[in-house]
Formats: structure tokens, C-alpha cells, sequence
């Protein structure tokens, strides 16, 4: 009989479970208003953790990218206002891809590490949002452009179905393609990919820039959403996305991943939140439960090897025993 890896299958088991007990005692949150918003809340932060899946995939993070998202969205809404929507968006991508290349570049060519290099790229990605306008908010009127955000196609909202295409993209990229398999080489020995040949610097600096197209996008959901660009907007965008893709069971040491889960894990994450508003928890008390299930989602992996561990012991003492 197969065994079930109950690490990958975890997070499913948790969604169904929730929703499950939400369904029998809450009406409010099965209505279809209110199982729309979830699924919106999970596509913003949750495109960007597409993206993230990569670079955790390969051993790294990335802690610029709320940062980055205030920048695309200040630039495209402001590049709105005077070339209209098109132009924006493509300005609010080259935005992300520019950002994204920066830090890829820095990291993999000049091989800072990635904690000091994404750090420094908050500080300054945040502090040219807030340069860009004078820190003042960007109020966006396109009727096209907040459907984006806010509508509906076939009752599914349109970030969600966004966020659908672009899992099923990169999880093509990621399960079917050499540069997938370079990406999963990497986490699991990065000194073996350059002794076997592969040009390890391209493949983290494109993992890089991927990030930052995820997060352009997650900016025009955002920005849409909102009806305005902020430049303090996002402030913890960077640990709802890391929380997203470890709780979907991505391993922070590399090497394993899946975008599936990391979906799972967004409209999970999402969930919670949900729940919380909905039994008017206060807001500091809301932290603490995020802060836990980050805590939760960090150490799962390594609980998970500590019981492997007893369980090999064990079996190890009972063969000695016969």
C-alpha cells in the first residue's frame, strides 16, 4: 500500500477542514460575496508567492517585495493619469521586471547574499515610492482598470482567475521545463550545478526577475482593488508571502516545492484572515494568530524530521531486538 506524504498533502486537509467547520457555523461565511472576497485576498499576496516559490526553491528569499509593489503601483498609477491604461500596466511591469533584475544581478553576479541585498532594495524601493509624487496617494478612475480588481467573470473574480492562469503557467515552467529542473538542482546543491555545467548565475538572476513580474502583477490587483496607489502600502506583503509558500510546503533549505500547494496555501491563509474578521477579532490579536501560523508553517518541516528521526530510531531498535 502507497503511504501518503502527509507534509505535501497537509495544507489540503487543513483548507477542507476549515471550511468545512465554517460552513456548518457561519452563514456569513458562505455566502458567495463573502467567498469572493477570500478568494481575491488569497490572489494578491498570492501571485507574488508564485514567484517566491522559485527563489525558496533555490535556498533564497526575498524581502523587497512590498517595497516593489508600492513602486510598480506609483508608477503605473501615475503613468495613468497621462497615458492611459495600457501604457500603465506596461510601465507597472517594467517596473517590477527592472526591480526584479536589479536584485537578481546584485545577487548572482556580484553574489551578495540575498538577505542584504533584498534588504537594502526595501529600504530604497520603499523610500522612491514615497519620493514619487511627494508621498502623496494617486487616486485611479479608470472604470476598466478597477474592474481588474473588482469584477467578476462567471461569478469567479477576475484576480483569482489571474492568479489560476499564472499557477498553471509557472507550474509548467517549474514541473516541465530544464529551467524547472535547474531551479530544483539548485536548491538541493548549488557547487553541483556549476560542476555539472549549468549556468547557475542566469538561472537565479530569471528566477529573480520572474519575481518581480509576479509582484508587478500582484501590484495592478492591488492598486485596482484599492482604486489608488499608496506608497505604504504592502508593508508585511513580504512575510504573508513566504508564510504562504512554506505553509504550502515549500522547504526553506530548497530543493522541493510545489505551485499547487502554494495556491492551496493562499486561499488558506486568505481564509484565516476571513474567519478572523468575521468573529470581530481585534486586530492586534489577528497579528498574533499570523505571527503563530508563520511560526507554524517555519517549523512544520522541521518537526516533520524530528518524528522521522523517533521513527527510524525505533525501527532501528526493534530490528536490533529480533
Amino acid at each position: 500500500m502507497k503511504k501518503i506524504n502527509l507534509g505535501r498533502h497537509a495544507v489540503i486537509l487543513i483548507l477542507i477542514v476549515l471550511w468545512g467547520i465554517m460552513f456548518a457555523l457561519n452563514e456569513s461565511f458562505r455566502t458567495g460575496a463573502n467567498l469572493g472576497s477570500i478568494l481575491r485576498e488569497a490572489s494578491s499576496t498570492g501571485i507574488a508567492a508564485l514567484g517566491m516559490t522559485f527563489i525558496i526553491i533555490m535556498g533564497d528569499f526575498d524581502l523587497s517585495i512590498g517595497s516593489m509593489l508600492a513602486f510598480a503601483g506609483m508608477i503605473m498609477a501615475g503613468c495613468m493619469e497621462n497615458m492611459g491604461i495600457v501604457p500603465a500596466l506596461i510601465m507597472g511591469a517594467a517596473a517590477g521586471l527592472v526591480c526584479g533584475l536589479i536584485n537578481g544581478i546584485i545577487i548572482a553576479y556580484f553574489r551578495v547574499p540575498a538577505f542584504i541585498t533584498t534588504l537594502g532594495t526595501y529600504y530604497s524601493l520603499r523610500a522612491l515610492a514615497y519620493i514619487f509624487n511627494d508621498a502623496n496617494t494617486i487616486i485611479c478612475t479608470d472604470t476598466a482598470f478597477l474592474k481588474i480588481g473588482t469584477g467578476s467573470i462567471a461569478g469567479i473574480p477576475i484576480p483569482f482567475l489571474i492568479f489560476l492562469v499564472l499557477a498553471a503557467v509557472l507550474a509548467v515552467i517549474l514541473n516541465r521545463t530544464t529551467y524547472g529542473r535547474h531551479v530544483r538542482a539548485m536548491g538541493n546543491s548549488e557547487k553541483a550545478c556549476r560542476i555539472s555545467g549549468i549556468d547557475t548565475k542566469k538561472v537565479k538572476c530569471a528566477a529573480f526577475v520572474l519575481m518581480g513580474l509576479c509582484t508587478a502583477v500582484s501590484s495592478v490587483i492591488v492598486t485596482a482593488r484599492q482604486a489608488c496607489a499608496s506608497p505604504d502600502v504592502a508593508a508585511n506583503f513580504h512575510f504573508d508571502a513566504i508564510t504562504m509558500v512554506v505553509l504550502g510546503g515549500t522547504k526553506m533549505t530548497g530543493g522541493e516545492g510545489s505551485i499547487f500547494n502554494t495556491v492551496i496555501a493562499a486561499v488558506l491563509y486568505a481564509s484565516v484572515s476571513n474567519c478572523l474578521n468575521l468573529y470581530h477579532v481585534d486586530a492586534q490579536w489577528q497579528r498574533v494568530c499570523m505571527g503563530l501560523i508563520l511560526l507554524a508553517a517555519f517549523s512544520f518541516d522541521f518537526i516533520q524530521k524530528h518524528f522521522a528521526g523517533l521513527r527510524e530510531r525505533s525501527q532501528k531498535k526493534t530490528i536490533q531486538s529480533i
